[in-house]
């Protein structure tokens, strides 16, 4: 049955996946406009500033060309200067073919500007933007320093020329003529098609937020769903483990009732045949001394028959009586020395020495005292059922670590083949000729040491017995379903 509610683990998924994939978003959120955006501008300036800087050598080496002609004497100066300022009129270049290049010489005056034919033939000392820096002083400067270089100003805008807006060009001195030859963007423009960019980037950006949102609250369902059934498969998992204990503890259970019942049989029987015996004594019409020494000899018989009778039926009460998951504090000396007795005159009747060997020391554990005798008894069946008579079968403990106990059974009967060793803690598989075990006595101790989060281990060889060595922690610590123990009370 399945619980209606499961609490989720919240903080654990937080923690795991929701504050990763938040912190991931915000990281790429403030990578985006913090660092690339910013990126992309500055490259974008970058590039335009590169392309006008190329422009301009293009419409230099214009000059360049026809100055050789000159000097090869193909062209007059004035023939020179004459195509040369027709050619450089005629350039156009941009969004729809608006920009331009201007030429002015170093007096300064303007020899040719296809917007500003105001301008041509004028003295441009005094000419200044409005923000009263005098433009072609500058261009002169810049060019008598440097030979070339970039100038940043405002300019009439394309559209209106009333509007002065920022531009930044590049201009190149040619000495020959004395000439100076620019061409320039405008930055608004640069800037509207790298926000045209940016938007183009920023729509991606969202398709994909969006996309990992939708991813994020995929996982967040899958994850609900994915532990509401681990779950519901481990409440079923350890219902069926309960379910298995409880059936294996019971068969445990049949098993010594059917050995209590072998050898309370023998001192019934015995009990039967010196009550019988003592009946005869008693019923002569003259009972001499030595008839009544003989009853009262049968009767000390017949008491510790009845107290033999009495020890099993103790010892097997004792065992039936702890139930599963009582944890306490126990000496684990004690579970071993009750778990012998029980099994003790079974293991006599079939000519096996049974031989207990309490370790030394602190010997306090806390556990599950019935299915600590549970894994004892079931281990030292199979020890007794798997050696022949005339063997022994040791139990032992070792208390030598703080933290943990060691409990070994070990016997010198006829093993475990190697090939089998693996599948020995499967549930149903068995050794033994069939119909004689269901298998689920090692099953049943596998899942009873693990749910201790204690481990189990066996060395064994064809013909050369087996040894079973069990270590638990001294606290009791439940296996948890994620593997980790939890602290026990």
């Amino acid at each position: 049955m399945i619980a209606p509610h499961i609490a989720f683990p919240w903080g654990s998924f937080i923690g795991r996946v929701v504050v990763p994939t938040l912190l991931t978003i915000v990281l790429f959120i403030s990578a985006f406009f913090f660092v690339i955006i910013p990126i992309i501008k500055d490259s974008g300036m970058e590039r335009k500033k590169e392309m006008i800087r190329e422009l301009t050598n293009s419409a230099w080496n214009i000059l360049a060309k026809l100055h050789n002609d000159e000097r090869l004497g193909l062209l007059t100066r004035e023939q020179a200067q004459f195509q040369a300022i027709e050619q450089i009129r005629n350039l156009h270049y941009g969004h729809e073919m608006k920009e331009y290049f201007w030429i002015n010489d170093m007096s300064p005056r303007m020899i040719i500007h296809p917007n500003r034919l105001d301008l041509i033939q004028k003295d441009l000392s005094d000419y200044a933007d409005p923000d009263g820096k005098r433009v072609f002083l500058e261009i002169i400067r810049l060019v008598s320093e440097e030979g070339s270089g970039y100038v940043r100003y405002k300019w009439q805008a394309h559209e209106d020329p009333s509007v002065m807006v920022p531009k930044v060009s590049y201009v190149k001195g040619f000495a020959p003529w004395g000439w100076v030859i620019g061409t320039g963007i405008y930055v608004d423009d640069i800037y509207a098609e790298m926000n045209l960019l940016v938007e183009h980037i920023v729509a991606v950006s969202l398709v994909i937020v969006m996309l990992n949102a939708f991813i994020f609250l995929h996982i967040i369902r899958g994850t609900y769903l994915t532990h509401k059934e681990q779950r519901a498969a481990a409440l079923e998992l350890r219902k069926a483990k309960s379910s298995l204990a409880l059936s294996e503890k019971m068969a445990s259970l049949g098993r010594l009732s059917a050995m209590a019942a072998h050898e309370i049989n023998n001192p019934l029987s015995g009990i039967l045949s010196y009550a019988r015996l003592s009946a005869r004594y008693l019923e002569k019409d003259t009972v001499s001394r030595q008839d009544l020494n003989g009853v009262v000899e049968n009767l000390r018989i017949i008491a510790g028959e009845a107290k033999r009778c009495g020890d099993i039926v103790k010892n097997l009460l004792l065992f039936a009586k702890q139930s599963l998951l009582s944890v306490q504090h126990v000496h684990m000396n004690e579970i071993i020395a009750l778990s012998v007795r029980v099994i003790d005159h079974t293991a006599k009747m079939r000519g096996i020495r049974l031989k207990a060997e309490p370790g030394a020391g602190d010997d306090l554990v806390q556990c599950d005292p019935g299915a600590m005798q549970q894994i004892l008894v079931a281990l030292i069946i199979n020890a007794i059922e798997s050696s022949e008579e005339g063997g022994v079968v040791f139990v032992r403990a070792v208390y030598d670590r703080e933290d943990s106990v060691c409990v070994e059974v070990e016997d010198n009967g006829c093993g475990i083949d190697e090939k089998d060793i693996p599948y020995i803690y499967d549930p149903f598989f068995s050794t033994k000729q069939e119909g004689s075990s269901l298998g689920l006595g090692l099953s049943a101790v596998y899942g009873i040491v693990q749910h201790h989060s204690g481990d189990i281990r066996v060395q064994s060889k064809k013909g050369s017995g087996t040894k079973f060595s069990i270590t638990l922690p001294r606290v009791y610590r439940e296996k948890g379903e994620n593997g980790t123990g939890k602290q026990g009370v």
